[in-house]
């Protein structure tokens, strides 16, 4: 499931300003492609260390590690379904890391009874979301400050339906699955 050499755990207080760090660091190179200069620099600027790991909003956020060092987060709303967050380290990019967060954080919404993950993605990142099976709903916005809106795509991923063990649901007497909830 993990990319090579790289782990995943639960985020700590201690992380927060890496969290911070790689959350900047991901916006300022991967969205200048689709959003304007100042958009860019209002998300930027508007991203503080505080602001993650909230312990008014409890949410599941996982970290990538490669060695002692932290290479992407991603943050999910198991209760409702909703990845909040996942960003990578720009040298990270293509390395399996977004995939390897993703992957984690939909098992736990599954888990958690999830029918659905859903996710605002920024317009450069939609592509990624769709190669892992998200579909695109609907443009969506996301108000950073009265002057700044980012056009976003909002998109979701249904859970995946389980193999039927060999047998199951032939004939007669078969066992019936439980109905997912």
């Amino acid at each position: 499931m993990a990319a090579p050499g790289l782990s995943l755990r639960l985020a700590t207080e201690a992380d927060r300003r890496e969290l911070w760090r790689i959350h900047s660091a991901a916006v300022a190179a991967f969205c200048q492609s689709a959003y304007s200069s100042l958009e860019v620099r209002t998300w930027v600027d508007l991203l503080r260390p505080e602001g993650y790991l909230r312990a008014d909003v409890p949410r599941t956020v996982l970290v990538a590690q490669r060695g002692p060092r932290l290479v992407g987060f991603g943050q999910l709303d198991a209760e409702l379904g909703e990845l909040e967050a996942l960003y990578v380290e720009p040298e990270e990019a293509g390395h399996g890391v977004g995939t390897t967060l993703l992957t984690a954080l939909e098992l736990v919404a599954w888990r958690a009874g999830a029918r659905t993950v859903n996710l605002d993605a920024s317009l450069n990142a939609e592509p990624f979301y769709q190669g892992r099976g998200y579909l695109r709903l609907h443009a969506a916005r996301r108000v950073l400050t009265a002057e700044v809106q980012l056009s976003c795509v909002r998109m979701q991923k249904r859970r995946p339906t389980l193999p039927r063990p060999p047998g199951e649901g032939r004939g007669e007497g078969a066992a019936r699955p439980s109905a997912e909830r």
